[in-house]
């Protein structure tokens, strides 16, 4: 397959004569963005501006209001004291709905409050990206590295698709061309793709610990993770990739209406995706809380979460938030005090853990059952292996 491409890639260079003469400015710039030399600066400025916005605007300020003068500050005691005359302080009905996890207090909170300002900035920034006509380019500038984990350049739509659901990308997985390009893909977004608003949870965190050389550690684990895993499955899963052939619009200024159309079109649909699954996380939360098996759950994992994670043992409530949703789990990371090296790990940690239900069942579906158990696994293990490595050698770093 590499020789064949590489002839190609002579004929080419034999008959086509590339010339900047009489070029307009954005036939000069969808070069430039495609050209490894210009093109990999540009996509880093990229996702430094996209860390800016969504870790530094939305999250600080845009979150710090919603989240603290809107749901903290107004709705959540308004409620309380509704449901404080109907039911006796303490109760079970009173903790189920306005207790620490409750039903009509956190839960609203941490959806309207923290989730959907994140969710809303990545997909406004999302749709500018589509409608520039840059993630076209994005995938031709990355195909040779794709092709290094079993994949093509194509592949850079379901990944970018699962920054902002994972749900979908893992549908949309079936524009690759072959079983293996599927299974593989399903299996890194399971695994080190995490969705809009787990990731702006996470830039959230990151940006409020300061030192950005933490943000460069957590995206080099993830990275990192993402290469190995893609690398392994490339090799254990037989076939070969397959050509990438994909037509590239021209760059072009993006219009106001289509990004506003977009970004307010997804928002609705993650809201009406997630709403019952934190609902239903929240319950159980509450439930195990009330009945003390939260507490149980917290000693029985605090060997690793304590010694081997080097983590509060409270953080092992975000976990079992994380088995409902990776981004509930985010979620909860974010309201808990930890230390800058904590919040690392328990962010790895959080990144590569299971797949949410719905994801779960999309995957169940596309998949089959054996599949599933395998990348269920997996992702258990890895993301609790790679946390602990990583906050073993930043123990032993900082003494």
């Amino acid at each position: 397959y590499r020789w064949r491409r590489g002839r190609v890639n002579a004929l080419v260079a034999q008959v086509v004569t590339r010339t900047a003469r009489g070029a307009s400015w954005q036939s000069r710039l969808g070069y430039w963005m495609m050209h490894p030399l210009t093109g990999v600066p540009l996509l880093l400025a990229t996702l430094f501006v996209m860390y800016k916005v969504l870790g530094e605007m939305v999250a600080g300020n845009v979150v710090g209001f919603t989240e603290a003068a809107i749901g903290q500050g107004l709705w959540e005691p308004f409620i309380r004291g509704l449901v404080t005359r109907l039911f006796s302080e303490g109760s079970v009905v009173e903790s189920i709905l306005t207790g620490q996890y409750g039903l009509l207090t956190m839960t609203i909170t941490y959806l309207f409050g923290v989730i959907l300002p994140l969710v809303i900035g990545f997909y406004l920034l999302l749709a500018v990206l589509e409608d520039s006509g840059y993630l076209p380019r994005i995938a031709v500038m990355l195909d040779n590295l794709l092709q290094r984990v079993g994949l093509n350049g194509r592949a850079v739509i379901p990944m970018i698709l699962g920054l902002g659901c994972v749900t979908m990308a893992t549908i949309s997985t079936r524009v690759l061309n072959t079983k293996r390009e599927r299974m593989i893909a399903t299996f890194l977004l399971a695994l080190a793709i995490p969705c809009s608003a787990q990731l702006g949870v996470i830039l959230g965190i990151l940006a409020a610990i300061g030192a950005g050389w933490y943000a460069l550690a957590f995206v080099a684990t993830i990275v990192a993770v993402f290469a190995v895993a893609g690398t392994l499955l490339a090799r254990l899963i037989p076939g070969q990739s397959t050509d990438l052939l994909l037509d590239i619009p021209p760059v072009r200024v993006p219009r106001l209406d289509n990004v506003l159309r977009k970004t307010f079109n997804k928002a609705t649909m993650f809201i009406r995706e997630v709403a019952l699954f934190f609902a239903i996380g929240a319950l159980l939360l509450s439930v195990l809380q009330i009945t003390g098996a939260l507490q149980a759950v917290q000693d029985i994992l605090a060997p690793l979460t304590e010694r081997w994670l080097a983590l509060p043992k409270e953080t092992a409530t975000a976990f079992v938030m994380g088995f409902v949703r990776r981004d509930f789990g985010a979620a909860g990371l974010y309201e808990m005090s930890l230390t800058p090296l904590q919040a690392l790990s328990s962010l790895v940690v959080i990144t590569l853990f299971v797949p949410c239900i719905a994801s779960v069942l999309v995957i169940l579906k596309e998949r089959g059952y054996k599949y599933l158990i395998a990348a269920w696994v997996t992702s258990i293990a890895s993301a609790f292996l790679v946390g602990g490595i990583v906050a073993q050698i930043g123990l032993a770093v900082m003494g």
